[in-house]
């Protein structure tokens, strides 16, 4: 087992007139090479997952397993070992990129964990052709680049210690369709051919239906349901959490509902089949 919350209690400015609880008795287990999409609204507590997985946040109640290391609120040794093998993208990429040139964004990270690597911009290289940016990127300035440009470096940075575990937090945000076409296909790839455990936090069920293996719908800091992509079908479910069902699953109801009889697909290519084959 990968990762594993055991009755995991999360809260913040504890004892004061602020006290916020995130995450309440969470039981979760992600297992290797899967993809998970952890979905609820802002008010869900999953934004607090990635702090208890690489140990910046300390639980309340519970402990947190992740690649061996127990995460208890006691101090945790060789901690940079754990956080070289989980890689964390945030939602917002200017909360992320710290340096002038992409280059240096790309290079810092690698000299901070003191990486030993004889071909440095070899990784960095690589990194960059996993993201679809070319080496002509390296002496750009990140704040001359686009949002969606800076999603990329950031996703290149965060790729380039080749990590076990990765935790991409809205991922799909700031991109147009096209991106959002080529990180689903990265996403895939690097489950299917890198044995990589993606875990991604999302209110976006429409790129969650497409490349989830499992889900899991949270709500004010509780688990309220998981299991395969279906759980994204449960329209009631959704909407009591405050998060839409994806669009592709709204068409299949709204059709089934007067008369047709489409099986539920989470790829448009595969539901135009499905229409061409009811209309036969």
């Amino acid at each position: 087992m990968e990762i594993e919350f055991v009755n995991v209690t999360y809260k913040e400015n504890i004892r004061t007139p602020l006290e916020v609880t995130y995450l309440n008795n969470v039981n979760l287990k992600f297992e290797n090479s899967l993809i998970y999409t952890v979905v609820g609204s802002s008010e869900s507590g999953i934004s607090k997952l990635p702090l208890l997985i690489n140990g910046v946040g300390k639980p309340t109640m519970g402990y947190v397993k992740t690649l061996g290391f127990i995460n208890n609120g006691k101090y945790i040794k060789n901690i940079n070992k754990l956080r070289m093998n989980i890689g964390y993208l945030p939602s917002n990429p200017n909360d992320f990129l710290i340096s002038k040139t992409v280059k240096d964004e790309l290079s810092f990270g690698l000299k901070y964990f003191k990486y030993k690597l004889n071909k440095k911009s070899i990784r960095i290289n690589e990194a960059l052709k996993l993201v679809n940016l070319n080496e002509e990127y390296l002496n750009k300035r990140i704040s001359e680049l686009s949002m969606s440009e800076k999603k990329k470096v950031a996703l290149a940075s965060t790729l380039i210690f080749n990590p076990s575990v990765i935790i991409l937090d809205e991922p799909w945000l700031f991109l147009n369709k096209k991106d959002r076409t080529n990180l689903n296909n990265l996403i895939l790839k690097l489950k299917n051919s890198y044995k990589k455990t993606i875990i991604i936090l999302t209110k976006d069920c429409d790129e969650a239906y497409e490349v989830a293996d499992k889900v899991m719908l949270f709500d004010k800091g509780s688990l309220v349901k998981e299991g395969d992509k279906c759980v994204l079908e449960d329209i009631d479910t959704l909407a009591k959490i405050n998060v839409d069902a994806p669009d592709i699953v709204k068409f299949i109801n709204e059709s089934n509902n007067m008369g047709a009889n489409l099986t539920y697909t989470s790829n448009i290519l595969d539901l135009i089949k499905e229409v061409y084959r009811n209309a036969k």
